[in-house]
């Protein structure tokens, strides 16, 4: 497990444009940057706020970007006692949003980030949620979880019988399999350079993050459990936006158009040629479609 001290120049400068802020009892590590009115990045599984550098960048520009690391993911905590559930994702980002004074946001999410976004929204509904969302941006992720084509290691991970296998190969290092796998669900797996990868590996293994992801994957499951609670909220929510990848082998592009046929009131954009980290493959064009959203 390398230490701070132990990283790349890579990671010990991403780590320097960052903070530590303790919410809930933990190191939660947040990217922040910019003025202006604010935007809220949430990332997905099982990378971290890395994925939004060149769209926090872009963003900053005209906005306070802020993109935290969910507990158990990049330079966050990762507590070996704690289930992960979608809910204490979200008791996080509540925390996180309060304690820096954010009173109303734009929020972004990606992948199982649009699980807890969802969660967000049924608490505003709710009133229950101390802030408020102006507006929701949704890229590819499996919010219909049962027309997703998982991975073959999502699969060891969804499956009881299948799950020591998935738990022996994570306490392994996953350094030589990690981003290989995250490519090969991208049209454009050339945006990951070699210095990229570094980091990726290095965030990942920091407080044994690697040995986390059987606990974390829990929440496919939440999100059949829950689903009319979070997917109702989706309905409800204004203004609402969709961009999706046409190229994405999980949250495929039927998926973005079912979710635009239950949401009418959405904003919807499909990309050409990209995959499912499209906010990796092509900032610019994700970046362009939520400044277009963000003036309508």
């Amino acid at each position: 497990m390398p230490a701070a001290n132990d990283f790349s120049p890579a990671t010990q400068a991403w780590l320097a444009i960052g903070r530590h802020l303790t919410i809930a009892g933990m190191r939660i590590f947040v990217h922040e940057r910019g003025t202006g009115s604010a935007i809220l990045l949430l990332h997905g599984f099982p990378t971290s706020s890395y994925d939004w550098r060149g769209a926090a960048e872009r963003l900053a520009e005209s906005h306070r970007v802020i993109a935290p690391d969910f507990p158990g993911f990049g330079l966050s905590d990762k507590p070996e006692a704690y289930s992960y559930s979608l809910f204490q994702q979200a008791d996080v980002i509540n925390g996180l949003a309060e304690q820096l004074s954010i009173e109303r946001a734009h929020v972004v999410s990606h992948d199982m980030g649009t699980s807890v976004h969802c969660e967000l929204l049924a608490r505003e509904q709710r009133e229950s949620l101390r802030w408020s969302i102006t507006r929701s941006t949704f890229l590819n992720g499996s919010m219909l979880q049962w027309l997703a084509k998982i991975t073959p290691f999502q699969e060891l991970l969804a499956t009881n019988a299948t799950l020591p296998q998935a738990i022996e190969l994570c306490n392994s290092s996953m350094e030589a399999m990690y981003v290989p796998a995250l490519k090969a669900i991208m049209k454009r797996p050339d945006c990951v350079s070699e210095e990229d990868a570094t980091v990726m590996n290095e965030l990942l293994a920091y407080q044994e993050g690697h040995r986390r992801l059987p606990a974390i994957s829990g929440y496919m499951r939440e999100r059949y459990l829950h689903r009319d609670r979070w997917l109702g909220a989706l309905a409800n929510a204004r203004p609402l936006q969709f961009i999706w990848a046409d190229g994405d082998p999980i949250a495929h592009a039927e998926m973005g158009r079912e979710l635009s046929r239950m949401c009418p009131q959405a904003d919807y954009a499909e990309l050409a040629d990209l995959g499912h980290f499209l906010l990796m493959e092509d900032a610019a064009r994700v970046v362009a479609e939520i400044d277009r959203f963000a003036r309508a």
